[in-house]
């Protein structure tokens, strides 16, 4: 009885801090952390047209409305239905990082995939990002669409990994709303 009493109380005090769901402004999502890694799935429903929603969700010129927080997104080159890119994101004075990221277009199944190719960082006390990847998901609800964004992230460990990971959590909520209001701006 006494090992079952441990397992609940373990599992009362240490789960919060790994999963972490709400909703707020019509958002859902869900964050997920692990020792060397997390994943964020978040979603909203949108009453528009569905050709809107994938060009706003794929074209390279729609990025730098909805991303938060980088100096820079610039393409480096592209495919008919790929493109890659290359993200510099500037912290406090000293920290840099630039990743490059493909992306691709599954318009049949209402889905932009990416996919992290490297990511480098200025400070090594910063953890580095093994791999990363995800999607956006378009797809039919009652009046509407559901869009849905998920990511999952590898983290080297580093001092400042539960750091970042928590500043991750908070950059994808806020990420979220951006995008819902920009999604809303050009599609609604």
């Amino acid at each position: 009885m006494k090992k079952y009493f441990k397992v609940i109380t373990f599992l009362i005090l240490i789960l919060p801090a790994f999963l972490y769901g709400g909703q707020e402004n019509d958002l859902k999502y869900e964050f997920i952390k692990t020792d060397s890694s997390y994943s964020f799935r978040g979603s909203f429903v949108v009453n528009a047209d569905f050709d809107c929603l994938i060009d706003v969700v794929y074209k390279f010129e729609n990025i730098s409305k909805y991303t938060s927080g980088a100096k820079s997104i610039k393409l480096l080159r592209q495919g008919e239905k790929w493109y890659e890119v290359t993200y510099t994101y500037r912290k406090l004075i000293f920290f840099e990082n630039k990743s490059i990221w493909r992306r691709a277009l599954e318009r049949d199944e209402g889905k932009v995939v990416f996919e992290m190719i490297s990511s480098k960082n200025n400070v090594s006390i910063m953890p580095d990002v093994l791999s990363s990847k995800g999607y956006y998901q378009i797809k039919p609800e009652n009046e509407g669409f559901r869009v849905e964004y998920f990511q999952e992230c590898t983290l080297k460990p580093g001092l400042l990994k539960n750091t970042y990971i928590n500043k991750a959590k908070k950059e994808a909520i806020k990420f979220l709303d951006l995008f819902k209001k920009y999604v809303e701006k050009m599609c609604d």
